[in-house]
């Protein structure tokens, strides 16, 4: 899969620390901003809480299969130190997300 991006917004660190806002219905694509890194999830339409996640700065993009996977997954492009204090309010958010 290939990603062209002109311009990627970095925010400050003392600006929101986690945001979200759905993209597009289908397929289902989330734009998280956790910390200064943004992501996007994009739901694959056939299974509940499967698709990739996007991290547009470098590229860099992972699949998940499950709820728990998807956390893991943000985990690992976060990064294990700012994880823990980001954590459960990403868990939050995604309870509210619409799949």
């Amino acid at each position: 899969m290939f990603f062209c991006f002109d311009h990627i917004y970095r925010l400050k660190a003392e600006n929101v620390a986690i945001t979200y806002q759905r993209e597009s219905e289908n397929p289902v694509k989330y734009r998280l901003v956790v910390a200064n890194q943004i992501l996007y999830i994009i739901f694959d339409g056939g299974k509940r809480w499967r698709g990739h996640v996007v991290r547009p700065f470098d590229g860099l993009e992972a699949s998940f299969s499950s709820r728990t996977c998807l956390e893991h997954v943000i985990e690992g492009l976060i990064g294990r130190r700012g994880w823990p204090q980001y954590r459960q309010q990403v868990v939050a958010l995604l309870d509210q997300f619409q799949v």
